[in-house]
């Protein structure tokens, strides 16, 4: 089962999947009240880099949102009705948050195909375990995508590595997700902070295959990452 303890997750946005990755506000809780708020910095960059306006239900930047903050964001989450729900709480290493929304939020993203949205939580929790999918995944290598199409999941994580890239233009803290000696991608913001302190603390830091989905191409590679 993955970790989570913190009373804040970061909701980020992209505008595509080529495209950096906004951490555009913070949703909080305090006992058992939530809210959310905007990083007026950040989204200015959004906006000026990437068109970005706001998040459909919160829509003026410079304002503390606290009614029904939750409950507009819980709409995301996977219905628990379905019957897939607990293989979809299983896929992220979260049955064990089935009752916290928040937590779930943070473990699993929250993600929807119909929008470029996702929530991030940070993991300074020691020990820590949480999935976190590769980005900026290199798909241009036909030998990195040949390679994982034809090897198992076990075959793959045996080839993984992780390496912090100080000098990266765009993040200072990126770690960069290695097969082999190539470039497979990068982990995303906000979990890369963690990880890298981590490498660089000397801490025990183990990337697992958590899934990998792949049709012709990679579509995606789900990392269980072990610090500790």
């Amino acid at each position: 089962m993955c970790t989570l303890d913190t009373d804040k997750i970061y909701l980020t946005w992209r505008k595509d999947v080529d495209r950096p990755r906004h951490i555009i506000g913070i949703l909080q809780r305090a006992d058992n009240n939530y809210s959310f708020m905007y990083s007026e910095k950040n989204v200015s960059v959004a906006a000026q880099e990437d068109d970005f306006t706001y998040y459909p239900a919160f829509n003026e930047v410079d304002k503390v949102y606290t009614d029904n903050v939750l409950e507009v964001f819980k709409r995301r989450l996977l219905n628990p009705q379905r019957r897939d729900y607990d293989d979809f709480l299983n896929y992220w290493g979260a049955i064990g948050y089935k009752d916290d929304t928040f937590a779930l939020l943070g473990l699993t993203g929250a993600k929807l195909l119909t929008d470029n949205f996702e929530f991030i939580a940070p993991h300074n929790e020691y020990p820590a375990r949480f999935n976190t999918d590769v980005s900026w995944l290199n798909t241009k290598s036909q030998y990195v995508v040949d390679s994982i199409r034809k090897l198992s999941n076990i075959e793959v994580e045996e080839k993984i590595s992780l390496e912090p890239e100080p000098d990266n233009s765009y993040d200072k803290k990126a770690v960069k997700v290695l097969f082999e000696k190539e470039i497979l991608g990068y982990i995303k913001s906000i979990h890369c902070e963690n990880i890298y302190d981590a490498i660089t603390e000397g801490k025990i830091v183990k990337p697992q295959i958590a899934n990998i989905i792949k049709n012709g191409t990679i579509k995606e590679i789900l990392l269980r990452i072990n610090i500790g």
